[in-house]
This record gives structure tokens, sequence and C-alpha cells, in this order.
């Protein structure tokens, strides 16, 4: 897996945009070759080593110690108050994180509450087949993109008979577990052209937004949603068509999608009547993640759905990286999401 530091980061509307059109293409790099002169004669063998031993001595510290203090600097800047070291594994491993109370309350609702306090939340969708606990582990362990005093409502989707895919290239799999609405495996709507499934969760999460805001007496601006594919799927979805304007909306691995489609197929592009309601949320803090390796939910599919988000939301970000497939808890650009998180939730 590439460290957070490999990973190739898009922020910018124009670089993301620019990759949907040049997946393809790779960059050649020339290297020169550089010819040093041999060193005169009448320069004895031991004087050389008195030269060249100290000079080897300066680089190696040079190359070695002066990266880590700039990346460490970088981290400090960035983070402010987290303390973040980086392990063998590439993990970055935060000091402020948080001990939580547990509370699985069934198999597609649960919480975690840190014994400390919070004053933001953070609710996330999970996709099909993923139970409300499956990511707890990772949740509270210490690379986690959560920052401290952040309470997690781990929401998933209706326990249903699902059709579903392993890989694009197996035959789709039948179960009963969760979702949000039922899909084929090629991502048309089951039964063809019902949106019932994804309306009525959209009506769930959005009555639970509004429950948790009320139970927790909290602010809408103190509340953030995200998800994982059909979860992320969900989080814009619901971003859509909000009731109120939330702290933030992050969709890790989905697209956009439209319930105003006339046709069975998802397309990727939004009806006038969803480009209206983009218009009136201009000021939405928007991230996306995407690996350009998706076997499920391709990279193209993905950043042109997010086209209408580009042109018009002016805090819209997508981080794109590579090698990563269709994974969740191992994305190597949580560093980013914390650092994203951490400044909304300082305003």
């Amino acid at each position: 897996m590439l460290s957070s530091i490999d990973v190739d980061i898009h922020n910018t509307k124009k670089e993301a945009l620019e990759n949907v059109s040049n997946l393809n293409k790779v960059d050649e790099v020339k290297t020169e070759a550089i010819v040093t002169s041999s060193p005169k004669n009448n320069f004895s063998f031991k004087q050389l080593l008195i030269i060249i031993i100290p000079i080897t001595t300066v680089i190696l510290f040079a190359v070695i110690f002066i990266p880590v203090y700039v990346v460490n600097k970088n981290n400090d800047d960035d983070d402010k108050d987290d303390k973040v070291i980086i392990n063998n594994n590439n993990y970055y491993i935060y000091d402020e994180h948080d001990e939580y109370d547990e509370v699985i309350t069934n198999e597609t609702y649960a919480t975690l509450t840190p014994k400390d306090g919070y004053d933001n939340i953070f609710i996330f969708l999970g996709g099909i087949t993923e139970f409300a606990n499956k990511y707890f582990d990772f949740f509270k362990g210490r690379n986690t993109f959560i920052p401290k005093g952040t309470k997690i409502y781990s929401i998933s989707g209706q326990i249903r008979e699902m059709q579903y895919m392993i890989d694009y290239g197996a035959p789709p799999q039948y179960s009963t577990v969760p979702g949000w609405f039922n899909v084929d495996k090629f991502a048309n709507l089951v039964p063809e052209n019902d949106f019932t499934q994804a309306k009525e969760s959209l009506k769930i999460v959005l009555d639970e937004i509004d429950r948790i805001k009320t139970e927790e007496n909290i602010d809408y601006k103190n509340i953030y949603l995200g998800g994982f594919s059909q979860g992320a799927v969900m989080t814009n979805y619901v971003l859509l068509n909000s009731r109120h304007e939330l702290g933030g909306y992050i969709a890790f691995s989905g697209y956009v999608f439209d319930h105003d489609l006339s046709a069975n197929t998802v397309i990727y592009n939004l009806s006038p009547t969803q480009q209206s309601k983009i218009d009136s949320r201009k000021d939405y803090h928007i991230l996306a993640t995407h690996s350009f390796n998706d076997d499920r939910v391709f990279y193209k599919n993905s950043a042109e759905s997010y086209q209408e988000y580009y042109k018009k939301y002016t805090d819209f970000k997508l981080l794109s990286f590579g090698e990563l497939e269709h994974y969740f808890e191992t994305q190597p650009i949580f560093p980013e999401v914390r650092k994203w998180l951490r400044k909304r939730m300082n305003k």
C-alpha cells in the first residue's frame, strides 16, 4: 500500500478534471547522466579518502534527516495540535484520539461515544453487505481520520434481498444483507425504473439527521455525513436533498446518484432539477475520495458524475490515489481527510 506521502492527491478542480481525460497517459521521465572528471594523479589515495568521507557523511545526513524534518514540520503545521508519527506500515498514528463507549443497537445501527465528551458528530453510512459495526476497530484505532471529540453514528441500509457483485467478471451474488437500494451487476436499479427503495432510504437518513440534531441538542453545522461505496452514493443523494446544511459531506469511493432519471441506467450527470439544487448549495463543504484502480466503481465514471460539483461548489475536493481497489479502511488519504475535518470542525 502506498504511504500517505507518496499518494498522488488532486486537490484542485482543474487537476481532478484533467485526470479524467488523462487516466491512461504516463509521463516519460528523462534522466541525464552526470559525468565527473577523474581525480588528478597528484592526489594520493589517503588524501582522497580524507576529502570524500566527510563530504559523503554530510550528503547522507542531508538526504536522510532533512526530508524527515520537513515532513514532520509540515505535519505539525497542518495538524496543529495533532502529534503525528508514521509506523512501519506507513500508517499515520495520532496522539490525539478517543476512548469510546460502544453501543450496538442492532445490525444496522451502532454508536461510538467518546468517554471524554464531544462537540461534533460524524454519521457514517455503510455500503452494501456492511453491518453497522464493521469498521469499529478502524474508527477506534489511532490511525483513524475521525478527530478527537467526535461521536460516531454508524448506520447501514435496511436488511433486504440484495443483488450485488463480487467482481465485474463474476456473476451477481444474492444475499439478505444491508443495502440502501437494490442494483444489478451493471449498477442499474432493480426492479427497472423503481426508485422507491432509494427514496425510502433518503427519508430514513434525513429523519435520522433531524432526530440526532434534536436529541443531541447540537447545531446542524456540527454534524458531518460520510459513507463508503453505496453509503457514499447515499451521502451525495442526501446532500442534494438536504433540509439543512451540515458541517461537511465525505463520499468515499462513490458517485453522484440522480433519482430523477427517466431511464433505468445510472447516468453520470444530473437532471435540471438537481442542478438547480446545486445552485442553491454552492457553499457546501464536500470531499470525495477515489482510487484510480477501483474495480467496482470506476474512477472515470465517478469523476464524471462530479462534473456539476466541480462547476458549482466553491469548496469541493476530489482526493485521488492509486493501487488500492475498492476498499475503505486502508485508503492512504485518511491524513488528508482528517486535516479537512479538523479545519471544518475548528471553525
